[in-house]
């Protein structure tokens, strides 16, 4: 919590116009799951909303969500899509799978095949470039540090370990998760869901706002003193 506000009082006085000037786009990896055709009904079930609940009520054992949905044989048969999504502050998204697994090597890579002559293209003016990142340790790893530099990239200094919830990028997957589960179909493929994964990210219509909307999210963390602030 104290490097949280220490982040926070570092961009105190950074208005939505400063973030979308100092940093250009926002990142974040994310995994969706595919569920084969007769374990998609239960999933479904289980994932929607409940609603109608008193207090007292959802506390009850009829109310609550099992910690395990599926027995250890049928979850074996599900299947992950680690997706890589960036936004940039006009909007503009780059979204890519990531193939597990999957090393600093790989994304020092993808830094200078994919990032950087995506970011040249979205700022055309620009030869350096800010991106915003969690602090995994994969994403910083010193091969990706070089790749970084030679492409005239940097990262947020100081970023706060476990501070998912600052990260804009993650309105994207909840939004892209609602879409997917609401337009995938009984029989799709695995290889079929994965294009939907990327569809929905891409999708998303609010891109244009996520940078900006650090500047709120750094007086939500002051007032609720470093805690997470939910979003």
């Amino acid at each position: 919590m104290k490097k949280r506000l220490a982040f926070q009082k570092a961009h105190e006085d950074w208005t939505q116009a400063t973030w979308k000037s100092e940093v250009q786009v926002v990142g974040d990896m994310k995994d969706f799951t595919y569920y084969p055709e007769d374990l998609r009904a239960k999933f479904h079930q289980l994932r929607s909303p409940w609603t109608y609940m008193t207090d007292a009520e959802r506390k009850q054992p009829a109310f609550q969500r099992p910690k395990r949905w599926f027995p250890k044989k049928d979850w074996k048969r599900t299947k992950k899509v680690c997706v890589f999504g960036f936004t940039a502050s006009n909007g503009r998204k780059l979204c890519f799978i990531v193939k597990k697994p999957w090393t600093s090597a790989d994304w020092a890579q993808e830094i200078k095949a994919k990032l950087a002559p995506w970011l040249k293209r979205t700022f055309p003016r620009k030869a350096t470039f800010t991106v915003l990142l969690d602090g995994e340790k994969l994403l910083h790893a010193p091969i990706a540090k070089a790749a970084m530099t030679e492409v005239g990239l940097s990262c947020v200094p100081k970023w706060p370990g476990y501070s998912p919830d600052l990260n804009p990028q993650e309105n994207v997957w909840a939004w892209a998760e609602e879409t997917l589960r609401d337009n995938e179909k009984d029989r799709d493929s695995f290889e079929v869901f994965q294009e939907r994964v990327l569809t929905a990210c891409r999708d998303y219509p609010f891109g244009g706002k996520l940078v900006g909307s650090m500047a709120k999210r750094m007086k939500l963390l002051l007032e609720r003193k470093g805690a997470n602030i939910g979003k």
